[in-house]
Protein backbone atom coordinates (compact mmCIF):
# COMPACT_ATOMS: atom_id res chain seq x y z
CA UNK A 1 0.00 0.00 0.00
CA UNK A 2 2.78 2.43 1.18
CA UNK A 3 5.15 1.16 -1.38
CA UNK A 4 4.86 2.97 -4.61
CA UNK A 5 4.48 6.05 -2.08
CA UNK A 6 7.66 5.49 -1.04
CA UNK A 7 8.89 4.46 -4.55
CA UNK A 8 7.75 8.02 -5.63
CA UNK A 9 9.44 9.85 -2.81
CA UNK A 10 12.74 8.09 -3.08
CA UNK A 11 12.97 8.49 -7.20
CA UNK A 12 11.77 11.92 -7.01
CA UNK A 13 14.41 13.12 -3.96
CA UNK A 14 17.12 11.11 -5.95
CA UNK A 15 16.45 12.14 -9.42
CA UNK A 16 15.08 15.42 -9.12
CA UNK A 17 17.20 17.42 -11.63
CA UNK A 18 19.07 20.42 -10.29
CA UNK A 19 18.15 24.11 -10.57
CA UNK A 20 21.50 26.26 -12.20
CA UNK A 21 20.33 29.38 -10.70
CA UNK A 22 22.13 32.90 -11.93
CA UNK A 23 23.36 34.92 -8.87
CA UNK A 24 21.04 37.73 -8.03
CA UNK A 25 18.22 36.38 -9.70
CA UNK A 26 14.89 35.63 -7.74
CA UNK A 27 15.32 31.59 -7.71
CA UNK A 28 19.04 31.88 -5.78
CA UNK A 29 17.69 33.89 -3.54
CA UNK A 30 14.93 31.29 -2.68
CA UNK A 31 17.44 28.62 -2.75
CA UNK A 32 20.07 30.56 -0.36
CA UNK A 33 16.76 30.53 2.24
CA UNK A 34 15.93 27.04 1.77
CA UNK A 35 19.18 26.13 3.51
CA UNK A 36 18.61 26.47 7.10
CA UNK A 37 20.87 25.15 9.71
CA UNK A 38 22.73 25.93 12.70
CA UNK A 39 26.15 27.33 12.51
CA UNK A 40 29.02 25.79 14.97
CA UNK A 41 29.22 28.60 17.05
CA UNK A 42 25.46 28.50 18.01
CA UNK A 43 25.99 24.82 18.80
CA UNK A 44 28.65 25.48 20.80
CA UNK A 45 27.26 28.15 23.03
CA UNK A 46 23.96 25.44 23.58
CA UNK A 47 26.40 23.04 24.60
CA UNK A 48 27.73 25.28 26.88
CA UNK A 49 24.65 25.93 28.35
CA UNK A 50 23.59 22.76 28.59
CA UNK A 51 26.81 21.69 30.48
CA UNK A 52 26.91 25.02 32.91
CA UNK A 53 22.88 23.25 33.82
CA UNK A 54 23.92 19.94 34.47
CA UNK A 55 26.77 20.89 36.33
CA UNK A 56 24.10 23.02 38.81
CA UNK A 57 21.63 19.98 39.10
CA UNK A 58 24.17 17.18 39.91
CA UNK A 59 24.44 18.15 43.39
CA UNK A 60 20.38 17.90 43.58
CA UNK A 61 19.81 14.59 41.28
CA UNK A 62 23.01 13.33 43.80
CA UNK A 63 21.09 14.10 47.18
CA UNK A 64 17.91 13.10 45.56
CA UNK A 65 19.03 9.86 44.29
CA UNK A 66 20.19 9.22 47.87
CA UNK A 67 17.35 10.05 49.78
CA UNK A 68 15.40 7.92 46.94
CA UNK A 69 17.79 4.83 47.99
CA UNK A 70 17.62 5.68 51.97
CA UNK A 71 13.67 5.41 51.97
CA UNK A 72 13.34 2.43 49.75
CA UNK A 73 15.69 1.13 52.43
CA UNK A 74 13.01 1.56 55.21
CA UNK A 75 10.38 1.11 53.24
CA UNK A 76 11.93 -2.65 52.86
CA UNK A 77 12.68 -3.42 56.19
CA UNK A 78 8.76 -2.17 57.06
CA UNK A 79 7.39 -4.32 54.15
CA UNK A 80 8.77 -7.20 54.89
CA UNK A 81 8.48 -6.92 59.08
CA UNK A 82 4.46 -6.90 58.08
CA UNK A 83 4.90 -9.82 55.81
CA UNK A 84 6.75 -12.03 58.65
CA UNK A 85 4.05 -10.63 61.61
CA UNK A 86 1.37 -11.68 58.68
CA UNK A 87 2.97 -15.40 58.00
CA UNK A 88 3.68 -15.97 62.31
CA UNK A 89 -0.33 -15.31 62.27
CA UNK A 90 -1.17 -17.78 59.36
CA UNK A 91 1.24 -20.34 60.31
CA UNK A 92 1.04 -19.75 64.48
CA UNK A 93 4.81 -20.28 64.49
CA UNK A 94 6.80 -18.35 66.39
CA UNK A 95 9.63 -16.03 63.80
CA UNK A 96 12.19 -13.85 63.24
CA UNK A 97 13.36 -11.04 61.23
CA UNK A 98 17.76 -11.33 61.45
CA UNK A 99 20.66 -9.66 60.17
CA UNK A 100 22.66 -11.17 57.25
CA UNK A 101 26.19 -9.89 57.14
CA UNK A 102 27.37 -11.32 53.95
CA UNK A 103 28.70 -7.86 52.99
CA UNK A 104 31.38 -7.23 55.80
CA UNK A 105 33.64 -9.37 57.57
CA UNK A 106 32.71 -8.00 60.98
CA UNK A 107 29.65 -5.98 62.32
CA UNK A 108 29.09 -4.50 65.50
CA UNK A 109 25.87 -5.84 67.04
CA UNK A 110 22.56 -4.24 65.54
CA UNK A 111 23.96 -3.39 62.52
CA UNK A 112 21.95 -4.58 59.33
CA UNK A 113 23.47 -2.95 56.99
CA UNK A 114 23.96 -6.58 54.82
CA UNK A 115 19.98 -7.19 54.89
CA UNK A 116 17.98 -9.40 56.72
CA UNK A 117 15.96 -12.59 56.19
CA UNK A 118 12.81 -14.30 58.10
CA UNK A 119 13.05 -17.52 59.88
CA UNK A 120 11.78 -19.88 62.17
CA UNK A 121 14.69 -20.51 64.89
CA UNK A 122 12.50 -24.04 65.94
CA UNK A 123 13.18 -25.56 62.18
CA UNK A 124 16.55 -25.66 59.99
CA UNK A 125 14.40 -24.58 57.22
CA UNK A 126 15.88 -21.90 54.72
CA UNK A 127 15.11 -18.46 54.99
CA UNK A 128 11.18 -17.73 54.24
CA UNK A 129 11.76 -14.06 53.39
CA UNK A 130 15.67 -12.59 52.47
CA UNK A 131 16.32 -8.31 51.79
CA UNK A 132 20.19 -8.45 50.84
CA UNK A 133 21.96 -5.29 50.54
CA UNK A 134 25.24 -4.28 49.48
CA UNK A 135 26.47 -2.04 52.67
CA UNK A 136 26.18 1.06 51.38
CA UNK A 137 23.76 2.26 53.58
CA UNK A 138 23.83 2.49 57.87
CA UNK A 139 20.80 0.36 58.82
CA UNK A 140 21.27 0.05 62.22
CA UNK A 141 18.43 -1.37 65.06
CA UNK A 142 18.23 0.68 68.64
CA UNK A 143 18.25 -1.00 71.00
CA UNK A 144 20.84 -3.35 68.94
CA UNK A 145 20.04 -6.87 68.46
CA UNK A 146 20.63 -9.15 65.40
CA UNK A 147 17.38 -10.14 65.05
CA UNK A 148 13.34 -9.28 65.78
CA UNK A 149 11.71 -11.50 67.29
CA UNK A 150 7.95 -12.40 66.30
CA UNK A 151 5.74 -14.05 68.29
CA UNK A 152 2.68 -16.76 67.00
CA UNK A 153 0.21 -13.97 67.60
CA UNK A 154 2.21 -12.23 65.08
CA UNK A 155 3.66 -9.24 67.35
CA UNK A 156 6.92 -8.20 67.87
CA UNK A 157 8.24 -9.10 71.14
CA UNK A 158 11.01 -6.27 71.17
CA UNK A 159 8.81 -2.86 71.72
CA UNK A 160 9.75 0.19 71.47
CA UNK A 161 12.58 -0.18 68.99
CA UNK A 162 14.00 2.37 66.22
CA UNK A 163 15.78 1.54 62.74
CA UNK A 164 17.89 4.10 61.20
CA UNK A 165 18.68 4.27 57.73
CA UNK A 166 21.23 6.86 56.28
CA UNK A 167 24.00 6.57 54.32
CA UNK A 168 27.32 5.36 54.82
CA UNK A 169 29.94 7.91 53.27
CA UNK A 170 27.67 11.60 52.52
CA UNK A 171 28.21 14.64 53.34
CA UNK A 172 24.70 15.85 53.71
CA UNK A 173 22.59 13.91 56.97
CA UNK A 174 19.98 12.47 54.95
CA UNK A 175 18.49 10.03 57.36
CA UNK A 176 15.37 8.45 57.93
CA UNK A 177 13.67 6.40 61.41
CA UNK A 178 11.32 3.72 61.46
CA UNK A 179 10.02 3.71 64.77
CA UNK A 180 7.88 1.12 66.91
CA UNK A 181 6.11 1.57 69.56
CA UNK A 182 5.56 -1.35 72.90
CA UNK A 183 2.28 -2.41 70.99
CA UNK A 184 3.94 -2.69 67.36
CA UNK A 185 2.32 0.65 65.69
CA UNK A 186 4.72 1.82 62.72
CA UNK A 187 6.03 5.32 61.80
CA UNK A 188 8.15 7.03 59.82
CA UNK A 189 10.46 10.22 60.68
CA UNK A 190 12.62 11.78 58.84
CA UNK A 191 15.34 12.28 60.68
CA UNK A 192 17.73 10.14 63.04
CA UNK A 193 15.51 9.82 66.26
CA UNK A 194 12.00 9.09 66.65
CA UNK A 195 11.38 12.39 68.61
Amino acid sequence: MYLPFVRYSLFSFFLKPKQHCLVGSHSALQARHAQTGHSLAELCVVLCIAGIAAAMAAPSLSQWLWRIRVESAARAWVTDLQSARLQALRTGQALQLQRLTGCASWLPMGDWRCGWELTNPGNKQPATLRHAMNGELNVVLFPANDFLPINPQGEPVAGGIRLQVMPRNHPTPLAVSVCMNTVGRLRFVQSATCT
